[in-house]
């Protein structure tokens, strides 16, 4: 049964890898192409990006900056010639002016609304007194049905004490209220001569009708007579608000446009004068103001533009290829450094002596916490190059920004917690106060000699603004960028994440060898400053594919037969291949992030299983070593470079130690310069066996690592390896005496 077993798992990977065979040109050639189409992306983004840095370079006001309305004008200014213009500050004065007057508003008037009102309150009088005189009725039913009364076209609503208090009154006194509502309504309609507006009801009800009512009746029965009334008068002259606005509107046409005459010599403003918008409209007819482009200008600052963009596309294409090979993090960078840029545009014009509040710092520690330091000092580098060049007059702000941003740069790290943030700001604040400070003592007579206050307050902002802006936009920005956070890598490092969970009922062995990697690959990252938290994370998820098939592989076997006896060494090497393929499968099915699947995918690169390859050389007459390769690809990160190398010195090394192949220098030392058993090595040896091979075979070609790295890691994995295999002292047998 096992046999048959294998018999079909071994053909489902012959199909599995004559399928992977058969796409692998199509691969190699989709590979090439999206090299060629970022290639391409990275070329329009910066042509984006440097009409965008042009444009920028080139916004500002027209009109001279000096001689803005509500600004005193420096110079005395005269007409050089007689012109006549169209003034469209007077004529829209004169049209605001004619469509204001009164007799624009349009009323509407309906005689009939008076006449129904009156009938309506007479027939509520009417049918009250019929509810009164009703013998049928009982004194509850008569206050029921004088409550649910339908009053339209009134603000009367009869309530249950109302009812009860016209029910409880005497004849004579209801016939007085009935008789004199009719009244005092009549008197309020023929003051009016039957025309009511909204004001004159206001009016009528605020004042008139109280007053009648008083003369006609006394305490309940004149406030009955008062509530009656005014329930039922409403306005007939209405606002007609379309033929108002017609009215208006025409009007507006037929106000012609207002000329206005300037003499040759007039004088239009003095030294010191208010400039007024009616002064402006007079310059600009005069031409007065600065309106020419000057083309030498628009050049250099498109030429400076440039060269800018320039040299961030070719860093960017050198250094770091990590970003422009992705679309969305390309496009993330190009957007922060254009947005950086319209914010300084926008906001330093504002004051100059807030210049250095400008948070610049902001981008960097966005930038320095969600991709590679380099880049993020490149950019704050030319970002304050751009500031310099506003307008001319900001080069000692940009010094200082810049050399704020690069101290937050220094000191934020991967932002793993907000107090990083805040210790980076704070080091903002301290760097860029401390430069205002130096220019002061280069200059003490200048500018900011008794600005000492404002260099304190203006550092303080800069340091805030930067950290708090950074750290509410780190996790949008990083989701934007399609770039792992700490704070989901902490996420994913969780013990009760379904992925890990899942690893730890059905592969225990797998997963003490992830954390045994993690462990190993973290204490290397450290040592080159490389991602130890990605990678930890990621070391944690590299093996989740064994959970398919969990006893397929020795970390989950303990004390079970080697299932791969009963299987042709072809079978066990797509058995074992293939928990790369379904781990990244697993992987985009649980929705992790990008690069923790490209560590599942190049934990192996395209190395070779040995021991299944070695046996088939010797079972068969013609093997075929790509049969029994991982399919890749290999490790292109430094942090993906160093999972591969931790990965397999950790499972060498462990089966080693559980053979007992593996003693110790002090040992070797002892015996002369022999091996104590054949076939024995020192864990220094057995390290750098495995590593030298990893580079042997160009394992670790397209990865960035130097020399200089790898033995820092070489270092890093022997230390971590003697803390857990050193030699225990052999404890002498407890003696016991008699006594």
């Amino acid at each position: 049964m096992r046999r048959k077993w294998g018999l079909r798992l071994g053909r489902s990977w012959r199909e599995n890898r004559q399928l992977r065979a058969a796409g692998e040109g199509d691969q190699s050639l989709i590979a090439a192409q999206n090299e060629v189409y970022q290639r391409r992306m990275l070329v329009g983004v910066c042509v984006l990006l440097g009409l965008a840095l042009w444009s920028l370079l080139m916004l500002r006001p027209l009109t001279n900056p000096n001689l803005q309305p509500g600004s005193p004008s420096p110079i005395e200014i005269r007409a050089p010639r007689t012109v006549s213009f169209a003034s469209k500050l007077l004529t829209e004065q004169e049209r605001i002016r004619v469509e204001s007057a009164p007799d624009t508003v349009v009323y509407t008037r309906d005689p009939s609304i008076p006449v129904e009102q009156r009938a309506q309150l007479a027939n509520a009088l009417q049918t009250i007194e019929q509810i009164r005189n009703d013998p049928s009725l009982t004194g509850g039913q008569k206050r029921d049905k004088l409550v649910s009364l339908p009053l339209p076209s009134s603000t009367l609503a009869i309530s249950p004490a109302l009812a009860l208090q016209l029910t409880r009154m005497p004849n004579d006194a209801w016939s007085l209220v009935r008789d004199q509502a009719l009244v005092v309504y009549d008197r309020a309609l023929s003051d009016h001569d039957y025309t009511l507006s909204e004001e004159d009801v206001r009016n009528l009800r605020e004042r008139s009708m109280p007053y009648w009512s008083s003369l006609v009746a006394r305490g309940e029965q004149q406030q009955l007579v008062l509530l009656f009334s005014e329930a039922f008068v409403r306005p007939n002259r209405l606002l007609d608000a379309d033929a108002t606005q017609a009215r208006k509107q025409a009007l507006r046409n037929q106000v012609a446009s207002v000329l206005v005459t300037i003499q040759e010599g007039e004088n239009i403003v003095h030294a010191g004068d208010i400039v007024t918008p009616a002064i402006q409209e007079k310059l600009e007819a005069l031409d007065l103001l600065e309106t020419q482009i000057d083309w030498l200008s628009v050049g250099g600052k498109g030429l400076l533009a440039g060269l800018l963009v320039g040299v961030f596309g070719i860093y960017v294409y050198k250094m770091q290829r990590n970003i422009w090979m992705v679309s969305r993090t390309l496009l993330v960078v190009a957007v922060l450094f254009a947005l950086t840029a319209l914010a300084a545009r926008l906001a330093l014009p504002l004051g100059r002596s807030w210049v250095y509040a400008f948070p610049l710092g902001m981008t960097a520690l966005l930038l320095a916490t969600l991709f590679p330091r380099g880049l993020a000092l490149m950019l704050v580098t030319l970002l304050a190059l751009v500031i310099a060049f506003l307008d001319d007059n900001h080069a000692n702000a940009a010094v200082a920004l810049l050399l704020g941003s690069m101290a937050g740069i220094l000191t934020i790290g991967r932002g793993e917690r907000w107090l990083h943030f805040a210790a980076a700001g704070l080091t903002i604040a301290v760097v860029t106060g401390l430069a205002q400070a130096a220019f002061w003592l280069n200059d003490p007579s200048g500018a900011l000699g008794n600005q000492w206050l404002q260099i304190v307050l203006s550092s303080a902002i800069n340091g805030v603004a930067s950290a708090f802006i950074a750290l509410g936009l780190f996790n949008p920005v990083g989701h934007l960028a399609d770039v792992v956070t700490p704070q989901q890598l902490m996420e994913l490092a969780h013990p009760a994440q379904p992925l890990l969970r899942k690893l730890i009922r059905e592969a225990p062995g797998t997963y003490y060898h992830s954390l045994s990697v993690g462990n190993l690959a973290e204490s290397a990252a450290e040592q080159i400053d490389a991602d130890a938290l990605l990678l930890r994370v990621a070391s944690y998820y590299h093996d989740i594919g064994k959970t398919i098939r969990p006893y397929f592989f020795t970390d989950n076997q303990s004390d079970r037969e080697n299932v791969h006896n009963d299987l042709d060494p072809h079978t066990s090497a797509g058995i074992i291949c293939d928990h790369v393929t379904e781990g990244e499968k697993m992987a985009r099915a649980a929705g992790l992030p990008r690069q923790v699947i490209e560590f599942i995918r190049a934990h192996h690169g395209t190395s070779v299983i040995k021991h299944f390859y070695q046996l088939a050389l010797q079972q068969e007459d013609s093997v075929n070593v790509d049969d029994y390769r991982y399919p890749g690809p290999k490790p292109r990160t430094r942090e993906q470079a160093i999972m591969m190398l931790a990965d397999s010195v950790e499972a060498t090394v462990r089966s080693k130690a559980q053979s007992g192949k593996i003693f110790s220098a002090r040992d070797d030392a002892h015996n002369g310069n022999g091996r104590a058993r054949q076939g024995m090595q020192t864990l220094e040896e057995l390290v750098n066996s495995i590593i030298d091979e990893r580079i042997r075979s160009g394992q670790l070609d397209e990865s960035s690592l130097t020399l200089s790295d790898i033995a820092k890691i070489r270092q890093a994995f022997i230390s971590t390896l003697q803390g857990i295999y050193h030699p225990r002292v052999d404890y002498a047998p407890q003696v016991v005496k008699h006594s």
